[in-house]
């Protein structure tokens, strides 16, 4: 592969994104662009799957460690800054490679559904938050299911921001005017998703899910949670730190813990598979 590419990696949580991104990388001579919304947060490393401190020497990674639990962060803001990562890496002749299953923020990076300053009411944000995960995702279903097909039924975080929008908007974001095209003198970036059996997906996903907590991935979230942050926290309510969450403040059993983690990442990775359908892709790698 020639230099001054630009190449998409995605597919759903544990189809190998990052061992094939590292591949490429070595052989293009090539830097990695994160498109992963917990790898952004420091000290979220075990759930997210994050980088070696070597594999990152090795290769250079950008969007990696960028902000705290306490920091907000956007897919607008994503779209603005992995755009400026891949610049300097062009810039340097090099390929750049966006790799990642956060569907939202790779639409945002591609130009689709991206918009800079989305409204905020933090009254109606308080209201949204005294209702259950189970009431927002029923209002969500009714205002917008296409978005609530895109959201985990108990993120609330994303869900009230999604109601949020949809209420200040009144319609849902990818309805409002495109303000951000593909660059000009940008190349059309080649996309490449990876796609693997169901059975060779699940399978992958128990052996990261045990490797993940073999590794320690709850002493990480209890020392995250000694250092300041708190349970509701929005990288807390990812997965795997979700479920640790719950079992460190006694709602769930430990001899559950794995198979409710498990569960969680499989029926998201059912949902990237429907999203990545339905992205325009091509296999010239």
């Amino acid at each position: 592969m020639s230099a001054s590419k630009i190449v998409i990696i995605g597919g759903p949580t544990g189809s190998g994104k990052s061992s094939f991104a590292m591949k490429i990388a070595e052989e293009s001579d090539g830097e990695i662009i994160s498109c992963d919304s917990v790898q952004i947060y420091k000290g979220f490393d075990i759930g997210s799957a994050k980088p070696t401190k070597e594999e990152q020497k090795k290769i250079p990674h950008h969007l990696i460690d960028i902000i705290s639990w306490n920091e907000d962060y956007d897919a607008g803001r994503y779209a603005i800054e992995a755009r400026e990562a891949v610049s300097k890496v062009l810039a340097k002749n090099k390929t750049a490679l966006v790799v990642g299953g956060s569907g939202l923020y790779l639409r945002s990076f591609l130009g689709e559904g991206w918009h800079a300053n989305l409204p905020k009411d933090e009254t109606l944000r308080k209201e949204l938050n005294q209702l259950s995960e189970e009431e927002l995702f029923s209002r969500l279903q009714k205002l917008d299911p296409i978005r609530a097909k895109e959201i985990h039924p108990n993120d609330k975080f994303r869900l009230v921001r999604a109601i949020e929008l949809l209420t200040l908007l009144g319609k849902p974001v990818r309805d409002v005017e495109k303000e951000n095209p593909w660059p000009k003198d940008w190349p059309t970036p080649h996309i490449k998703i990876l796609d693997l059996p169901r059975e060779h997906l699940h399978a992958a996903i128990l052996k990261r899910t045990t490797a993940m907590l073999a590794s320690g991935l709850i002493d990480e979230v209890k020392s995250l949670h000694e250092q300041g942050c708190p349970y509701t926290a929005k990288p807390m309510q990812t997965i795997g730190y979700r479920q640790v969450s719950k079992f460190l403040q006694g709602q769930l059993k430990e001899e559950n813990l794995e198979n409710a983690i498990l569960f969680a990442t499989r029926q998201y990775a059912k949902r990237q598979i429907t999203w990545f359908k339905n992205v325009d892709r091509d296999r010239h790698l």
